[in-house]
């Protein structure tokens, strides 16, 4: 057995303790990170939940970036104010100001499931041009699914593509990417718990348009 898998209790899957290991870490990595602009447009916020006390990593991206500084201001502060019932646990973002911003952001959440106990991927479109509907699949795959995988990710359905289901927390309507092909993924890597989350991202969100700035990989040695 490799000397990573004696890490875990059962490789690949993840019993909470380990999640919250593998968050903390992820979080780690983003604060010692040298983001430098791309902190102030890609926020990773470490989270637990009011009820349960569990850790869950949020991650906020604006679609399409204000060509105007001032409307990227607005932008930055507007994002996360729609959160339900959640508690900041450490962030390193700027302060969020009273006003509001309008541009079009998605919100991606990992949260352990607790069938699988594999991660899995949380995400919701918010203020989206007036017309649209922000809890609609097509709206997924124009503003988050890049072309390579639009024809892959509808073939798979429901079974390891896009599902949607109440939100683990808030109970909202929500997209998610079904864990049930990640531990096949996961298996062929060997990689420490502080690493778990950095490949599971490469694995599962670059389908939804989640990518990890290479900053935060190039820090490992730091952590």
């Amino acid at each position: 057995m490799s000397r990573c898998h004696d890490e875990y209790q059962q490789w690949p899957f993840l019993s909470q303790e380990e999640f919250e290991l593998a968050c903390a870490f992820f979080d780690q990595r983003y604060v010692r990170a040298s983001l430098g602009p791309t902190r102030q447009i890609f926020k990773i916020r470490s989270r637990r939940t009011l009820t349960a006390g569990t850790s869950y990593i949020e991650v906020l991206r604006i679609l399409q970036l204000p060509e105007d500084g001032d409307e990227l201001s607005l932008a930055l502060a507007g994002l996360g104010k729609s959160g339900g019932d959640i508690d900041l646990v450490n962030s390193t973002d700027v302060d969020m100001t009273e006003e509001d911003g309008d541009e079009p952001y998605v919100t991606y959440e990992i949260h352990l499931h607790p069938t699988y106990r594999m991660p899995t991927l949380w995400f919701m479109l918010h203020d989206l041009p007036m017309g649209e509907n922000s809890f609609n699949v097509d709206a997924v795959y124009r503003y988050l699914v890049p072309p390579e995988y639009k024809s892959r990710l509808r073939a798979a359905g429901v079974t390891g593509g896009i599902s949607a289901a109440p939100h683990p927390i808030t109970d909202v309507p929500a997209f998610f990417i079904h864990p049930c092909q990640t531990k096949e993924a996961m298996e062929n890597f060997d990689c420490p718990i502080k690493n778990y989350l950095m490949i599971w991202i490469g694995l599962v969100g670059g389908c939804v348009g989640l990518s990890i700035p290479p900053e935060m990989a190039r820090d490992e040695e730091e952590i």
